[in-house]
């Protein structure tokens, strides 16, 4: 069932704002209003697992021109890159039922990978299984976190929902797709980032999110990639590959469909969303992304 929520998405990226309101059509999610705003390149600065909000004031400008120049609303749903995150699945011996305690022992399972003191994450998750208890556990930099909120806030718009964009791509797929107990393989390319995931079924084996840096082309990152996944998660049967981003070209779905002997599917907002402006083909991926805010 599809999750109800106000109709204004933001994406938001160290370089770019993007606006979207979101309608539901006859049979998909329609695309009712669309906007980038640019980013001065000093708003943000590179930071451990999440970049530091450094200028608030260009920031605070930007949303309250956007929110000027869009209509009166007051409620959000906020979609970061996936970068901006730690995903983590987490095999644990005990879960406790309160969510308070829960957290704790999450936090502390996270003290062996992340480079920070979990305390000073936000972090969300989601209960896989039970028995034996395995999670998905989503954080962030919560400094960071809260200083965006607080800028929206002043703005007189709550923010209601954070999630990775990368995961909401893949909600607006699997919510037209039939269900599977095969493995299927998820790509979401950006320009300086890429996220990786494998599914068995519905259920995630591995999320990650690595960094573009130039010592290696996007196709050798790929093909390292399926290495692994081959290796690790023995995924040698895949149903169906997913690719996302803008500007995927056929090299990189060829790398794709041949590393894993697989069909590619290359996503774009035409599957997700039976109307959408004409002007938007520079930020597709993060319009397929807000469909998904509705889809999860």
């Amino acid at each position: 069932m599809a999750r109800s929520f106000p109709p204004d998405v933001v994406v938001l990226d160290s370089d770019s704002l993007v606006h979207a309101r979101v309608g539901r059509g006859r049979k998909e999610m329609q695309i009712l209003q669309a906007k980038s705003y640019p980013l001065r390149d000093d708003i943000f600065a590179p930071g451990v697992v999440t970049p530091e909000l450094r200028n608030e004031a260009l920031l605070a400008e930007t949303i309250r021109r956007m929110k000027l120049e869009t209509g009166r609303w007051d409620k959000v749903s906020l979609l970061l890159p996936d970068s901006w995150f730690r995903m983590n699945i987490i095999e644990l011996q005990s879960l406790p039922e309160r969510a308070s305690e829960a957290a704790e022992v999450i936090r502390w399972s996270l003290r062996r990978t992340m480079p920070v003191d979990p305390s000073e994450l936000r972090l969300s998750y989601e209960v896989l299984s039970r028995t034996p208890p395995r999670i998905l556990a989503v954080s962030a930099v919560d400094a960071t976190i809260t200083a965006i909120e607080r800028l929206f806030e002043a703005a007189g718009i709550e923010v209601i929902l954070i999630e990775p964009a990368g995961l909401n791509v893949w909600n607006a797929i699997t919510a037209r797709e039939a269900a599977t107990t095969r493995d299927r393989i998820f790509f979401y390319i950006r320009d300086h980032d890429f996220t990786t995931a494998v599914f068995r079924g519905a259920q995630p084996l591995f999320i990650r999110s690595r960094n573009l840096n130039g010592e290696r082309t996007l196709q050798q990152e790929i093909r390292l990639s399926a290495t692994y996944l081959r290796d690790t998660f023995q995924t040698t049967s895949v149903e169906k590959c997913y690719v996302a981003g803008n500007g995927i070209n056929g090299e990189v779905t060829g790398t794709i469909g041949s590393e894993f002997s697989a069909p590619v599917v290359k996503i774009s907002l035409r599957d997700v969303a039976e109307q959408a402006p004409g002007d938007v083909g520079a930020y597709e991926a993060e319009l397929t992304a807000a469909t998904g805010v509705f889809t999860g």
